[in-house]
């Protein structure tokens, strides 16, 4: 027998759905009489082993090593969540919990990022992330350079949307603050008024010029310029990174070091997350889709937040397939309609 996903007929579909969510409850591989006697249909064990044959020859199932009994594979998740289940709209308690969490934070938009990021991994039990919004479409208003000791100075870069970061620079002679205007004139002369996208391509470019007769001053400025608005690409909160080993999937999985591997380095998260941006809805990844090899073993689920109807960030879970997708995905979802409310209303986007 072949199936496509339009024409598994309603006994293995059944079948299908019963054997997922008695995984998904337990955690085992799951055989054909506990399914027979548990699916609530009137058939026998002989018949649910050749329906669950079929299913293991299309691919939606698998049997672990010697265990007679058998446990999705991300196909097999795929097709429960695309055509098995109906997953409802956030609950009234959850939204409560999370209107408490989040609402109550506004408008310091740096604790309503960490605060959302924090409830959705607690309250999912899973690896809670969100991608703090870019801010490569603001534009570099001006750079200010202020003498704190005899060789220490402050940067200060401010954008139009008023966002302000400061860094250290340590120097090897004191340098007057005539010629620390100097240097902040030209700098702002070069880059100021350019979105900070064209900022750091220009010094990209400046710097591997390496012009020796470069203020050291305004290299160093370069430099912090650069390092700034790079990090930023990458800017994401996680919490929970711990959550997963208390469960047994991965308790003593190379597959769990790997990930974490990957969550700590955060550039290939970032990339995957920047792809669910481009849409408006919840947004999962199972096992091989994610394309990237430590995450074959995980499902991510993310959805895009908004501010004044923008799409600015991303926020999810990162967790096993074996997860309870009915409960996670609205959650996601309901966490990033109300975070985006939550910052709509706050003043100011994190520096």
């Amino acid at each position: 027998m072949s199936w496509s996903d339009h024409t598994m007929d309603a006994r293995a579909r059944h079948l299908l759905k019963s054997l997922i969510e008695q995984h998904i409850s337990s955690g085992q591989p799951v055989g054909s009489r506990q399914l027979a006697r548990d699916a609530g249909l009137a058939i026998s064990p002989a018949t649910v082993r050749n329906v669950i044959a079929d299913l293991e020859d299309e691919g939606y199932v698998i049997s672990p090593h010697t265990s007679a009994g058998r446990i999705p594979t991300s196909s097999g998740y795929r097709f429960f969540v695309d055509s098995l289940i109906h997953v409802a709209h956030l609950s009234g308690a959850s939204r409560r919990v999370l209107l408490q969490r989040i609402g109550a934070r506004a408008p310091d938009a740096e604790e309503v990022l960490h605060a959302a990021t924090e409830a959705l991994s607690e309250m999912t039990r899973m690896v809670g992330f969100i991608r703090v919004p870019k801010r490569a479409t603001q534009t570099l208003r001006h750079v200010d350079f202020i003498a704190l000791r005899e060789r220490e100075v402050l940067a200060i870069f401010v954008t139009d949307k008023g966002e302000v970061e400061n860094r250290l620079i340590r120097v090897e002679e004191p340098l007057s603050a005539s010629a620390l205007t100097q240097a902040a004139n030209r700098f702002n002369a070069s880059y100021g008024g350019r979105p900070l996208q064209e900022v750091m391509a220009l010094l990209d470019e400046d710097l591997r010029q390496s012009r020796k007769e470069m203020d050291e001053i305004l290299r160093s400025a370069m430099e912090l310029g650069r390092e700034m608005l790079a990090a930023d690409q990458e800017r994401m909160l996680i919490e929970g990174e711990l959550q997963l080993l208390d469960l047994p999937d991965f308790s003593a999985s190379e597959r769990l070091r790997e990930l974490l591997s990957v969550v700590r380095q955060k550039r290939e998260l970032v990339m995957l997350l920047d792809q669910s941006m481009r849409g408006s809805d919840v947004r999962l990844f199972i096992g091989g889709e994610s394309g990237f090899a430590p995450l074959s073993d995980f499902t991510l689920i993310s959805a895009p937040y908004q501010i004044d109807g923008e799409p600015v960030g991303v926020i999810g879970v990162l967790g096993p397939m074996r997860m309870p997708y009915q409960e996670i995905i609205p959650l996601v979802d309901g966490t990033a309609r109300l975070l985006g409310q939550a910052l709509s209303h706050s003043e100011m986007l994190p520096s």
